[in-house]
């Protein structure tokens, strides 16, 4: 069977700026699509995504082959920065992922992140505050960045005064984790943001081996101390405090602006929201489905197989398009609407699916919750404002609006 086949460029403008009809498109041409600008399979639909996040023939590790692509230069250039992300687990398959998983696992548990419910409350507010004290307000520089970044701040033992420091160091992995569409600008931002990282976190650990307080660092060290077979390798332990700190708050940071993107331009429903607060639980993962933080996952084809009688050939790239499932008629009628009392709007892949399920999910849950929450009673008029040019991220894995200028 001959694969359809698509030459769409995910990074155009046009892709950037409404890629949902670029998914919705690419759906409509089968489950598999080959992207020939991409050299990458594109899976389309719900049923497609779920079960290639199941498949062990579909590997995680894209850090291997993107390393052989790299010529001799790139590729010394991004040693640390490989061996920075070799020690998140999001690129590895079993036993692996399950043995980095582990420890954070236990962790970074469900009663760690209800204790911290006061705490976001108490943060939030103090946002709303300075919020409305801004001449020109932004949501995404004023609230959404802020609010998770101090959170995982403080949850890891990070000083927050240093925030800023590692939103640059992020913006700069964000290039290579992400995909941008600069790929040398990527790898010299990589690799800068890489050599920051180990030498704070490496810091961070020092300090924290010798006076261990309550936050998740020490809890890691205390971890692998109590069983060092079980626990993390100091450069294992430096790339998952990165992970943790890179996605507990860039990707929360996405999902509450798209979130609040997505209610101010369907006022009616935001409307209906500030009125029924008890509706929130639901109505944020109708939000998260109909537009979420992330656009597509990355997997390799581990070995040769057939799947709806395309032949998949090993090391080729399989996008899993988590967005394009996301409003897949098959599973969400009229999915093009926001419907935020949408009674299986939990079927939505956002947070990934199986063994590679979020572990932060829990935690990113309650931050928008009490985000958007607060935020739409405190200020039940706000609008875009009326000059407001909204512009989003220029990257292939996620979504996020740069900037959402607001009246309030």
């Amino acid at each position: 069977m001959n694969a359809p086949t698509s030459d769409v460029d995910l990074l155009a403008s046009d892709a950037i700026a409404d890629p949902h009809a670029i998914f919705a498109a690419l759906r409509e041409m089968g489950p598999i699509v080959w992207l020939t600008r991409h050299r990458a399979w594109m899976f389309t639909t719900h049923e497609a995504v779920r079960l290639g996040f199941h498949d062990q023939r579909l590997s995680s590790d894209r850090l291997t082959p993107l390393e052989a692509r790299l010529d001799d230069a790139s590729r010394a250039a991004m040693g640390q920065t490989f061996d920075l992300l070799r020690g998140w687990m999001v690129f590895h398959d079993e036993p692996e992922h399950a043995r980095l998983r582990e420890p954070l696992r236990r962790t970074f548990t469900p009663s760690r992140v209800t204790d911290l419910r006061p705490r976001v409350e108490e943060i939030v507010d103090e946002l709303l505050d300075d919020l409305a004290n801004i001449d020109e307000p932004d949501l995404v520089r004023d609230f959404a960045f802020p609010l998770p970044a101090i959170v995982i701040a403080e949850l890891l033992g990070v000083p927050a005064e240093d925030r800023d420091d590692f939103k640059h160091w992020s913006d700069q992995l964000a290039a290579i984790v992400f995909g941008s569409a600069n790929r040398t600008a990527g790898i010299e931002r990589a690799a800068a943001g890489s050599a920051k990282f180990v030498d704070y976190f490496t810091g961070l650990v020092d300090r924290y081996t010798r006076e261990p307080t309550d936050n998740l660092i020490s809890a890691l060290i205390e971890v692998t101390n109590d069983d060092p077979d079980a626990g993390l390798a100091p450069t294992e332990l430096v790339g998952a405090l990165t992970l943790l700190l890179f996605g507990g708050h860039e990707t929360t940071t996405n999902l509450i602006s798209n979130s609040m993107h997505s209610l101010l331009q369907h006022p009616a429903q935001q409307r209906m929201l500030g009125s029924q607060p008890e509706q929130l639980g639901g109505a944020l993962e109708e939000l998260h489905r109909f537009d979420g933080s992330t656009k597509l996952m990355v997997r390799v084809v581990g070995e040769n197989h057939e799947r709806d009688g395309i032949a998949m050939e090993a090391g080729q790239t399989v996008f899993l398009g988590v967005l394009g499932a996301n409003r897949d008629p098959v599973v969400f009628s009229d999915p093009g609407d926001l419907r935020l009392d949408r009674a299986n709007a939990r079927s939505h892949l956002g947070y990934g699916y199986g063994g590679h399920f979020c572990l932060g999910a829990a935690l990113a849950r309650l931050e928008t919750e009490v985000a958007i929450g607060r935020l739409i009673k405190r200020f039940p008029e706000l609008t875009l404002r009326d000059d407001a040019a909204v512009t989003w991220a220029e990257v292939l894995l996620g979504r996020g609006p740069t900037a959402l200028p607001i009246s309030i």
